[in-house]
């Protein structure tokens, strides 16, 4: 049963006061939302009915693949309360903005315009809550000539030009271990967030 109570009690930690929607796939939203869970914020992550896609990388635990057992998502998620929402669904959508009105921060990794298309744009959750900040991780940015290109870590080291100091000439692109790209458009969306959080208590709005 979805829980519509206020948010918990300032709890230790820097952002003990902070409620977070996690509404990402993958690495980048879960690190930022990783790191924001270590300040003490309480972070709840919205998954699609069928779970997170981050559930289905390796490694597992005890080399057994299952949805509970993948080490990158055990390690991306702990500290995390979790709650299944179909999202492209109104019933989704509808219960989805009840928890807007007690959240400080919305972390999304959807395609540019999804949010837009279920009536969830920055106008529209902001109107149920003008402190709400909005934190997008998308591999292009919301607008431009490449904002609905799709990428993974080779692409993006390959882009940011780290590829071009690793490897040999005339073989085959070889990508870093560890997903360092991935990590860090999650840090930077930390970065961004924090921060959102100062300006927000200067002026009140998000």
């Amino acid at each position: 049963m979805l829980d519509t109570r206020p948010a918990r009690s300032a709890a230790p930690g820097v952002l003990g006061d902070i409620t977070v929607l996690e509404l990402s796939q993958g690495i980048p939203g879960a690190y930022c939302g990783k790191l924001l869970a270590g300040l003490g914020s309480r972070v709840i992550k919205v998954e699609p009915p069928e779970g997170d896609a981050g559930r289905s990388l390796p490694p597992f635990a005890g080399d057994t693949p299952h949805p509970e057992r993948s080490a990158p998502f055990l390690y991306l998620n702990t500290a995390k309360e979790s709650i299944a929402l179909d999202m492209a669904r109104a019933s989704g959508q509808s219960l989805f903005r009840r928890l807007v009105p007690e959240a400080d921060v919305i972390v999304e990794s959807y395609p540019p315009g999804t949010l837009a298309r279920w009536g969830l744009s920055y106008a529209a959750l902001s109107s149920l809550n003008p402190g709400l900040i909005l934190a997008s991780i998308t591999p292009f940015g919301q607008d431009g000539p490449y904002r609905d290109y799709l990428t993974n870590e080779i692409v993006a080291e390959a882009l940011g030009g780290l590829l071009f100091t690793i490897g040999s000439p005339g073989r085959e692109p070889l990508k870093m271990g560890g997903n360092p790209a991935l990590h860090n458009a999650g840090g930077a969306a930390f970065s961004a967030i924090m921060a959102a959080l100062w300006q927000r208590d200067r002026t009140g709005q998000g």
